[in-house]
Formats: structure tokens, sequence, C-alpha cells
């Protein structure tokens, strides 16, 4: 029985030195560096310089997250997983 548990203890700590060891290969650089913003680019000099879009987007996901947190607050300790 300790043989087996053994076997797959080491297949694990293959697996996962593998995973790590093949992680850098996915990561390749990016040859050209992008920027979006004008203000980077210190195109605001001559002219003013604004960003399409505004901040609604962040404000919807934060007031999301906010009732997701707040709901589980309120969830029954009695409850079992089970219902």
């Amino acid at each position: 029985m300790m043989g087996s548990m053994r076997k797959k203890l080491l297949a694990g700590m293959v697996i996962a030195l593998l995973t790590v060891g093949i992680a850098p290969q996915s990561a390749l650089a990016d040859d050209q560096s992008k920027s979006y913003d004008g203000r980077l680019d210190d195109y605001g000099k001559e002219k003013n310089v604004t960003l399409d879009g505004g901040t609604a987007l962040s404000y919807f996901v934060w007031i999301g997250l906010g009732l997701v947190g707040l709901l589980v607050m309120f969830k029954d300790a009695k409850r079992s997983h089970l219902d």
C-alpha cells in the first residue's frame, strides 16, 4: 500500500516540476511596446488628449462584488451542502 502511495506522490511531483519547467517557455517577450494612452506618449503637450469611455463599468463591477459579499454574510449557517 505504501508503494502505490509513494508512486502517486512521485508522479505528482514530476508533473508539478514539468508544469513549472514548461511555464517559462509559454511566456514569450513582446517585441513591440504598445501604448494606447496618448498621455504616456507625450501627445498632450500640443493639444488636450482624452480617453474614450468612462468609469461606469468599473463602478458596476465594484457594486456587484459588494452585493455578492453582502449576500454571503446572510447565508444560513445551519444549511448543509445537501440542500
